[in-house]
């Protein structure tokens, strides 16, 4: 497994180096972590603490463990309670083939309930059949939890990230879920997203403008907006508006307004402004109901608010039924005698 990881740890390397035209330093920073490391704050032992660092495959088994204490369940029915079950019997077998020894107490309320409310919300409700989950791209993927009940659904998956330690994670957590998986760093040339192909794609943030216009109909920022720099965030709206489609969504779950560490830049409000229409957000106590607060933001689709708008049309028709009541019913008569009604 040593050899192996070495190896990843070597292709991200590469194709960084490969990139540079890309790599600007803001695209490829993870602000929060680099504030607690001038800071010098040291995690325990048994959860992940360097994430500029790739130290092998064990450090999955220790980023799960950073989920620390048990999470509400903010549905709580029996779709949850069966998608946790099938989160752990995925979680269990790939820990199993890596190897790896992990503690399965509390994974239920912690791991699994967290995997659970982020497959079923962004697809919780009715949509029209246009905005049927097909491709999705998971960006700040962690070590890849979230493909655990993405990966054998029929979608064109993207996991995307910048930094070592959690894109060589994902990489031995995607590939030990399926064989199914397209690979940047293995053929960066060769590299091609295809939506309308199922599977697991891989992809570090500095390439994607290798995601076609208008291609993906779901983006999940799950925990991981508000620890990254303002300028970074700004670009990624620009980039989200980009490849959505029209009427796509954008699935935020994070602790919104109340925890900013790297600045203050308000999202809420820059959003509505640069082409995404907020359509849901929890109305729940944060931490309490659920981990964090879920919103659907969704790329404005011009046809639908035109649809939506009253028309010159509209008016003028409301215009002659406002002057019949007017009139009594006068209007409406005195226009059937011109046409020659009786």
């Amino acid at each position: 497994m040593a050899a192996a990881s070495t190896s990843i740890e070597q292709l991200f390397l590469q194709a960084l180096q490969a990139d540079k035209a890309f790599t600007k330093k803001w695209i490829v920073s993870w602000d929060y972590q680099k504030i607690l490391s001038r800071r010098n704050v040291k995690y325990e032992s048994s959860i992940i603490s360097d994430f500029f660092e790739f130290k092998g495959a064990a450090e999955i088994a220790k980023w799960m463990n950073w989920f620390s204490t048990d999470y509400p369940d903010y549905m709580q029915n029996d779709a949850i309670r069966a998608l946790v079950a099938k989160s752990r019997t995925t979680d269990e077998r790939l820990l199993q083939k890596l190897g790896l020894e992990y503690d399965w107490t509390n994974y239920d309320n912690r791991v699994g309930i967290n995997n659970a409310h982020d497959f079923i919300l962004p697809q919780a409700y009715p949509v029209p059949e246009r905005n049927r989950i097909k491709a999705v791209l998971d960006f700040g993927a962690g070590y890849g939890r979230q493909a655990n009940l993405w990966h054998d659904q029929p979608v064109a998956y993207i996991g995307m990230d910048a930094i070592i330690n959690s894109y060589c994670l994902q990489n031995i957590y995607y590939k030990t879920l399926t064989d199914n998986v397209t690979e940047y760093i293995d053929n960066p040339a060769a590299f091609r997203f295809d939506a309308g192909k199922p599977g697991i794609y891989h992809l570090p943030t500095w390439r994607l403008d290798l995601i076609p216009d208008n291609s993906l109909d779901l983006v999940m920022c799950v925990q991981v907006l508000p620890e990254l720099g303002p300028r970074l965030v700004r670009y990624l709206v620009t980039q989200f508006e980009r490849i959505l489609k029209p009427g796509g969504a954008w699935y935020i779950r994070d602790h919104a307004y109340t925890w900013k560490p790297t600045g203050n830049f308000d999202l809420e409000a820059y959003l509505p402004e640069h082409g995404f229409t907020l359509e849901y957000k929890a109305h729940i106590i944060n931490d309490k109901d659920i981990h964090g607060v879920p919103r659907i933001w969704r790329k404005t689709n011009p046809d639908v608010v035109q649809s939506q708008k009253r028309t010159f049309k509209h008016e003028l028709q409301q215009l002659i039924v406002d002057a019949d009541t007017l009139t009594g019913g006068g209007l409406k008569k005195l226009t059937r005698k011109i046409r020659g009604k009786k």
